[in-house]
């Protein structure tokens, strides 16, 4: 009797071998040059990076439900922003995993959304803080507020960037949480984002 031409062959599954990749969020408050960076790092790197989903959200927004800019945002908006963004970092650490990479981009991140809220509307959605310890950052860019500051409209002002950038490392220092500053400007903060990045990943 001939085979069974149909006969399934027998396969080897290969797992990709590094199942969790250390995700480095580029973080800091409006125009501190955190989507240049995180664009100029993923190029360098060759590996993936996740945008701001709120810019997105925002984006949409005012283009179909009529929003003027970032002051049109309430807290109603919180949850499908925070909802998007974890969203979104998941399928970019998923990414990251199918294509071996040892480590991802975040620009900004879940405690972003934290601290914004915490601030402007004083409250937080109940699961946020939860979602962010689950998610595991591996180390944090902090990004100095000295680059010039550009006006669009999903920013508030210069003062409102000072503020939040304090905010933010209040944050940072009250959890914890491990985090380089980054200070220099133009071709040096790539290269000072770079030294960092290349300590951390020996």
């Amino acid at each position: 009797m001939k085979d069974n031409q149909f006969k399934q062959k027998s396969t080897t599954i290969t797992r990709p071998s590094n199942e969790n990749p250390k995700s480095i969020v580029v973080f800091g408050a409006e125009s501190s040059g955190k989507s240049t960076l995180t664009k100029e790092l993923e190029n360098y790197y060759g590996v993936f990076s996740n945008p701001e989903f709120s810019r997105l959200y925002l984006d949409i927004k005012m283009k179909y439900a009529k929003y003027e800019d970032t002051n049109s945002l309430t807290f109603d908006d919180v949850e499908p922003i925070a909802i998007g963004q974890l969203c979104s970092e998941n399928q970019i650490k998923n990414l990251a995993i199918s294509h071996n990479n040892s480590f991802y981009f975040l620009d900004t991140n879940l405690l972003t959304t934290y601290v914004y809220s915490k601030y402007i509307y004083k409250r937080v959605p109940f699961w946020l803080d939860k979602a962010i310890q689950n998610q595991l950052y591996s180390h944090y860019l902090l990004l100095k507020p000295n680059t010039k500051w550009e006006f669009d409209k999903q920013r508030a002002n210069e003062e409102g960037r000072q503020f939040f950038y304090k905010k933010m490392k209040q944050e940072l220092e009250k959890r914890n949480i491990e985090y380089s500053e980054i200070g220099e400007l133009n071709d040096k903060r790539l290269e000072e984002a770079i030294k960092i990045i290349d300590y951390y990943n020996k």
